[in-house]
């Protein structure tokens, strides 16, 4: 699926579930988050792969909106951006710890199913999202040397995720996983400053585990209080 059939089938998804929801409120909420990722990658020549944690505190934004059915259960949808991407070090008998940091900023677009107590915003949610992945970029660091690629060519343009999660009262914690693979078919590992005779496995495995913490903030929030502050006022007048 290319970007123009994603931004079509993205934009087609929104008009649906919009659409599905039918007449009630219907509101807004703004998301931003810290997301806090693992790379799980198995490297296709045998070299032993770890990920550390990679902190990304930027560019996760999402703009939401949810209907609630009831007090208890709701759905939600929206377009964002996240900052994907991990650290992986190659314990290569060649290069000693060899560090790479990798990152895509990506298009996200989540669909998901929330179950609680809507009135005091505090509920579970599960959610698949769409990812349209762009503007990577790698940085690889061996011992003091540093190399840096861009090459979009390298990734899967299209990602799928699985995500859990709960709010409360506007924060939100959870979990999330990648389906598909981050690196494309096509993906292997070129350090400027590395052995040119020395030719790098494409990794066969890819996903990135993510944990995060942030805050939901509903965007409609003032505006429903704006009227019970008016009638609360004008009691006052009347005495």
């Amino acid at each position: 699926m290319n970007m123009k059939n994603f931004a079509l089938f993205a934009l087609a998804l929104l008009c649906f579930t919009f659409t599905s929801m039918g007449q009630g409120k219907m509101y807004g909420v703004f998301e931003n988050k810290t997301l806090f990722q693992i790379g799980i990658v198995e490297s296709s020549d045998g070299s032993s792969v770890s990920g550390p944690i990679r902190f990304a505190p930027f560019a996760n934004y999402t703009l939401q909106g949810h209907k609630d059915f009831s007090n208890k259960i709701g759905i939600y949808t929206g377009i964002g951006v996240k900052n994907v991407g991990f650290i992986s070090k190659y314990n290569d008998s060649l290069y000693s710890e060899m560090r790479v940091k990798s990152r895509a900023y990506s298009i996200s677009v989540p669909l998901g199913l929330k179950f609680g107590n809507m009135e005091e915003d505090r509920y579970f949610y599960v959610a698949g999202e769409f990812l349209a992945q762009i503007d990577y970029k790698e940085k690889v660091f061996i011992g003091d040397d540093k190399s840096k690629r861009k090459n979009d060519a390298d990734i899967n343009k299209i990602n799928y995720s699985a995500m859990v999660g709960f709010n409360l009262k506007g924060f939100t914690i959870g979990a999330e996983y990648t389906l598909n693979n981050f690196y494309g078919d096509n993906y292997h590992l070129m350090p400027s400053k590395a052995n040119p005779s020395y030719v790098y496995g494409t990794p066969s495995k890819s996903n990135i585990l993510t944990f995060f913490i942030g805050f939901r903030t509903n965007l409609s929030a003032k505006e429903a209080s704006a009227p019970q502050k008016q009638l609360q006022q004008a009691s006052l007048y009347q005495y």
